[in-house]
């Protein structure tokens, strides 16, 4: 005999079955699915569906569900169908303009969808998918910022124009073995060259070379340490939002050791899709805007991106991304989410000349992304 009050036993009853129902997703299992995703961001809209779902049909293959996702369109397949010659054929009409993935989706009916339900996530161990372990080149990256340092002692070197008994005292600017060696066709001009150089970067190490005649530059190891974080966390934000293309629930995308990066993608089928976003590079320019509707000579027009206008840019590059030695999140004086950078001495100086002499004029941000693409054209790729 039940000896609980009525009101009680309800509540047993409605937690049980709405933990039936959030469960119910589960019970259905998943079959092969392309997901197709737009650039930028944007959302795949109903016409752009029935179009895949028609491509879909004209090579043979009627998906058993076609629906809109978080803005990505999927098409599931039945159980056991092979995808990689619709996914290839979508690519080539579309001429690569969206992202197509074969992955795994839920074959639970549209009303359990509808209801915003969701099949519990499952890792590698359990639903399989890709794991990718990527080692990031600090060698490169602190040569490529020992380098920017060549270039900008070299300007401020041949700027200063050092003098000695008169004459005009010449500079060799070298890079070896990750040393800065200035040399100098006189010695009395090492002091004025080691200001011009600790004028450009107070932190690195300046010592005197060897001849009497040069001077050996080297990062500290916490400049080293700092280039090295900043490689590394530059890249897992760019995996992050590169793998987010794709759509997969839960994937991981985080630092490992010194130099590694661990990138697992739950359900993925498609390990080409994945390099093709991973072995795609990146860098930004700052340029400033031609409001004179490209009147003005090596103009050149660019893209919005999203719901960006095209804009006239000017041609001179005012400071690009391997320039940037630290960036973050911020504030600005209203208190708006800003990203804040900084530049090394080269990029902050020439910003500072540009927008002393061209305030009140807009500046734009130019993001460029090469990716490689492998296309396939009657059947040979």
């Amino acid at each position: 005999m039940n000896k609980f009050p009525a009101w009680l036993n309800t509540l047993v009853l409605v937690i049980l079955l709405a933990g039936m129902l959030l469960a119910l997703p589960n019970v259905y299992g998943s079959s092969p699915a392309l997901q197709v995703a737009a650039p930028d961001d944007l959302e795949i809209t109903a016409a752009q569906l029935e179009s895949f779902v028609g491509s879909a049909e004209a090579a043979g293959l009627t998906p058993e569900s076609a629906y809109l996702k978080d803005g990505r369109a999927v098409l599931r397949f039945e159980e056991g169908t092979e995808l990689k010659s619709i996914r290839d054929q979508l690519r080539e009409e579309y001429d690569n303009e969206f992202s197509v993935a074969m992955t795994l989706a839920s074959r639970m009916p549209d009303w359990l969808r509808g209801l915003g339900l969701n099949p519990m996530s499952l890792g590698l161990d359990l639903r399989g998918g890709v794991y990718v372990l990527l080692e990031v080149d600090m060698q490169t990256a602190i040569e490529t910022r020992l380098e920017r340092y060549v270039e900008d002692f070299d300007d401020r070197l041949r700027e200063a124009g050092i003098r000695a008994g008169g004459q005009l005292v010449r500079h060799r600017v070298e890079l070896a073995n990750n040393v800065i060696t200035v040399r100098l066709t006189n010695a009395d001009g090492i002091e004025s060259a080691r200001e011009v150089i600790r004028a450009a970067d107070a932190d690195v190490i300046i010592s005197d070379g060897a001849d009497g005649r040069s001077l050996r530059v080297r990062m500290t190891e916490e400049q080293i340490r700092a280039r090295q974080d900043l490689a590394i966390e530059q890249n897992v934000t760019t995996l992050r939002n590169r793998v987010d293309e794709l759509g997969v629930a839960e994937p991981i995308v985080q630092r490992q050791g010194l130099d590694r990066i661990v990138v697992q993608l739950p359900g993925l089928q498609d390990p080409t899709e994945l390099q093709r976003i991973l072995t795609a590079t990146a860098t930004i320019e700052f340029r400033l805007t031609d409001t004179t509707a490209g009147d003005m000579p090596g103009s050149r027009l660019y893209e919005g991106r999203g719901d960006e206008p095209a804009q006239y840019l000017q041609r001179r590059v005012i400071a690009s991304g391997d320039q940037i030695i630290d960036a973050g999140f911020s504030y600005d004086s209203n208190g708006a989410p800003a990203v804040s950078i900084r530049l090394d001495a080269a990029g902050g100086d020439s910003m500072l000349e540009i927008t002393q002499e061209n305030l009140g004029r807009p500046m734009s941000t130019v993001f460029i992304e090469s990716r490689r693409d492998t296309m396939v054209r009657n059947g040979v790729e």
